[in-house]
């Protein structure tokens, strides 16, 4: 049997891997986008700034980058709303997911300072936190970095109870082919004989059709 903190269990509500991945997989792909937009941002807009900047600035820098992102490419998505409560950005999918956007840990954790509303998001009390939904799975988007701290190691969903991550999701965008424009070939000049013979070979040839004359005193 699983073990968790202090005995407690996750509560009943919580998606399981298999229900996130139907309802959370046609919003995927924009969350990727958003995450990777902050990212990107950090690294091409604020380069002349990395080696003034300690860890915890870039964390904010990509945190707001993302949050803007995700208010541009949220706005007006059936079922989908979102809002600023405290310091984070919770984005609401239909009345039973609630989605922040978090730097992730090596192991897959998001660490937080003990606020209130903190503990109760750890711990999955939806109804505490909202009142006015129903008891639903809250979540983290979130990116972690390699060793050095220089990239992107991984892009994914997270559901954590308390200390435990119950589960995860990767963010990853599909492949796509190259798309190569077809080249339109020249038109091609009208068949000619490779050699043309010229009069003068033509002539020379029905010429040694002819039978040779002997010579006189052959």
């Amino acid at each position: 049997m699983d073990t968790f903190p202090n005995g407690k269990r996750p509560p009943k509500h919580i998606l399981t891997l298999k229900e996130a991945e139907g309802r959370l997989n046609p919003y995927k792909a924009l969350l990727n986008q958003c995450i990777q937009h902050g990212w990107d941002a950090w690294r091409h807009d604020y380069t002349h700034k990395h080696r003034v900047l300690r860890a915890r600035s870039r964390a904010s820098i990509i945190f707001d980058e993302i949050v803007a992102k995700a208010q541009e490419v949220f706005d007006g998505i059936p079922d989908i709303s979102f809002k600023l409560k405290g310091n984070s950005f919770l984005l609401f999918i239909g009345n039973d997911i609630i989605i922040r956007f978090k730097k992730i840990g090596k192991n897959g954790r998001c660490s937080n300072i003990n606020t209130k509303q903190q503990v109760l998001f750890r711990l999955q009390q939806t109804v505490l936190l909202f009142p006015d939904m129903k008891e639903g799975t809250m979540l983290h988007a979130g990116y972690a970095l390699d060793e050095l701290q220089l990239d992107v190691s991984g892009k994914m969903i997270v559901c954590q109870f308390d200390n435990r991550v119950l589960w995860t999701i990767e963010l990853v965008c599909e492949a796509q082919a190259p798309v190569i424009p077809m080249l339109v070939a020249p038109p091609q000049p009208p068949h000619t004989p490779r050699f043309a013979p010229a009069a003068e070979a033509q002539q020379q040839a029905e010429e040694n059709k002819k039978p040779k004359r002997k010579g006189k005193g052959a």
